[in-house]
């Protein structure tokens, strides 16, 4: 029981340190998700997928037991996971600093964008997430980036 207060002390002072920035993060991802039906800021503004398209409806399958369709939305949810549970036993469990933090942050970004390139490689722009959004900030602004974009997208 002492253990367990110890973690919940240690994340609660987190939230008290970093609270603001969460916050910040969430009122920025409600309006852009209102405004832009999307949270991606690439997807938002070029129309093409990033890396992280598609992981919080990974994570909300995975979470509910869809193992199948969490890999088919994106299968770096379980780097992504493999993460948080890696830094959350050493920040709250051990109470320790994470150790080879920014080595665990390169290995997970280049594992997401060995995945990505893959995929993008495959499905693009036919399959969900990877598709192509025709209603972004470039193509409203300029016309000749759609036809661009559209030339491209022929290629494949």
């Amino acid at each position: 029981m002492r253990r367990v207060k110890k973690v919940v002390n240690r994340f609660l002072n987190d939230i008290k340190e970093y609270g603001w920035a969460v916050a910040a993060f969430l009122v920025c991802y409600a309006l852009i998700h209102v405004i832009f039906e999307a949270f991606c800021p690439l997807l938002v503004i070029t129309g093409i997928p990033c890396a992280g398209c598609g992981l919080t409806r990974a994570f909300l399958f995975l979470f509910s037991g869809q193992f199948a369709r969490a890999m088919h939305m994106n299968p770096s949810v379980l780097l992504v996971l493999a993460f948080i549970l890696y830094f959350v036993f050493f920040r709250y469990v051990l109470g320790k600093k994470v150790k080879g933090l920014n080595v665990c942050l390169v290995l997970l970004v280049a594992g997401m964008l060995i995945i990505y390139g893959y995929r993008m490689w495959m499905y693009f722009p036919q399959q969900v997430p990877y598709v192509y959004h025709e209603d972004n900030l470039l193509a409203k602004q300029f016309p000749l980036y759609e036809d661009w974009v559209k030339r491209l997208l022929a290629l494949f």
